[in-house]
């Protein structure tokens, strides 16, 4: 008996009314948009359905193509003010 072939299953990183942004922004100021609905999985990646907290646009992006707003903000105000990201280490560690 030959055994059944299964890709493994997919798993949505982001959740429902979770914030995102673009993973590759074309300037710093960016909108933020809400994930609305997971998609079903028919694709090679999770897709979700997004909409823009200000602008109401919506539309269907691969999880490649956003990532989550609150990892993002303090890169994108660095960015926006022309510095490089350092890591800071906390008080007390050598």
């Amino acid at each position: 008996m030959i055994g059944s072939l299964t890709e493994p299953a997919m798993i949505h990183k982001f959740d429902v009314g979770q914030s995102v942004v673009p993973a590759s922004p074309l300037r710093p100021s960016r909108n933020t948009y809400v994930v609305v609905k997971q998609l079903p999985l028919t694709s090679y990646e999770p897709q979700y359905w997004i909409q823009g907290e200000r602008s109401g646009v919506d539309c269907v992006v691969c999880e490649s193509q956003i990532e989550a707003a609150d990892d993002h903000q303090p890169r994108l105000w660095l960015a926006a003010l022309g510095v490089a990201e350092t890591r800071v280490q906390p008080l007390g560690s050598s």
